[in-house]
């Protein structure tokens, strides 16, 4: 047997042309970064963070508290 008969056709596609610049540029605009609109301020600390999740510097505070208790 061939080559050929082993392998399934899909496998052999392959582009007809090369792809533009322009092309591969236009393809791949979308894929920039997206600005955050879900940026809150910590009730806590009044530092930024994202909404619905924790704040870095108070959580700093509760891991360094929970240290020192643990020792």
């Amino acid at each position: 047997q061939s080559l050929l008969d082993l392998l399934p056709p899909i496998i052999l596609a392959v582009p007809k042309k090369k792809v533009s610049h322009s092309r591969k540029r236009m393809r791949s605009a979308n894929k920039g970064l997206k600005d955050k609109h879900n940026i809150v301020n910590c009730p806590a600390c009044g530092e930024a963070k994202l909404a619905h999740h924790m704040c870095g510097n108070c959580m700093s505070i509760i891991t360094r508290q929970w240290r020192d208790s643990k020792k």
